[in-house]
């Protein structure tokens, strides 16, 4: 009896202390639907997530001039396939910016237009309000997962293609902004397509992490800005991927509760 409980008790720790995790596709944006911007709102345009598996997952895509608005805009060159899900997506449509950094109307979020961000830089909490032609802010509900990761894919023209951006996160819906220190400034490295182009090229961003401090959170934002251009032309991003593994379930209690039940069946009527 003794060393049936021991078998049990340590079979518990081993499936508990090593539990198997997938990682999964938490929201995923290819742009392949046509779209318009609001003659209301012309500097935004929403798009909620073609795929996966959070909840209310929208992507909101700023340019800060109006004038310099494309609307459906560009056409993709590049074909996607997930290393998560393993899902290949076609060449398709792109969230397309013909500014990338000039002022224009300011970033809100619900009319806030002046925000708390600190920058981890050294100068504390600062206001800042973001101000950039080309931002994306995104926002999903993180509940049942962790250690997120993003990417995407970006083209553009030589000699206007950006070199770097930033990475800005919060959770909760209000309260500060943060960029973490490896995120800002993340570099990008353009290359010739297999057949080149000479009026585009693209460049993989790479799986960056995110802040562990996202991690099960319900209302996650992120923002990707502060390209900075080499021109002052244009920008398309394209096959936007969220993922991240998903939390695995406690198990000690329903482990010790079939322990438990397979002694009482053992024992002498």
């Amino acid at each position: 009896m003794i060393r049936f409980i021991c078998i049990c008790l340590l079979t518990c720790g081993l499936l508990v202390t090593a539990p198997v995790q997938a990682r999964d596709v938490v929201a995923f944006w290819g742009f392949a639907e046509d779209y318009d911007f609001s003659a209301t709102d012309p500097t935004k345009q929403d798009f909620a997530a073609d795929a996966g598996l959070a909840l209310g997952a929208n992507l909101q895509a700023f340019r800060g001039d109006a004038a310099d608005l494309d609307d459906n805009g560009g056409g993709g060159f590049v074909t996607f396939t997930s290393s998560v899900s393993g899902v290949t997506y076609p060449e398709s449509r792109t969230a397309k910016w013909d500014d990338l950094k000039g002022g224009g109307d300011d970033f809100d979020i619900g009319g806030v237009t002046v925000f708390d961000v600190d920058k981890n830089d050294g100068a504390g909490i600062v206001a800042d309000d973001f101000g950039n032609d080309a931002l994306i802010y995104l926002t999903f509900d993180g509940s049942g997962f962790e250690d997120f990761q993003i990417r995407f894919d970006i083209e553009g023209t030589p000699g206007d293609l950006p070199s770097t951006f930033d990475i800005f996160y919060r959770v909760g819906g209000q309260g500060t902004w943060f960029r973490d220190a490896d995120q800002n400034e993340i570099p990008l490295t353009f290359m010739d397509y297999a057949t080149p182009d000479p009026d585009n090229q693209f460049a993989d961003s790479g799986l960056l992490n995110l802040s562990a401090l996202l991690d099960g959170q319900s209302q996650i934002e992120i923002i990707l800005n502060d390209f900075d251009e080499n021109g002052n032309g244009e920008m398309e991003i394209d096959n936007v991927e969220i993922s991240a593994n998903v939390v695995p379930e406690p198990r000690s209690l329903v482990l010790l509760l079939v322990a438990v039940a397979m002694l009482a069946r053992r024992r002498p009527a």
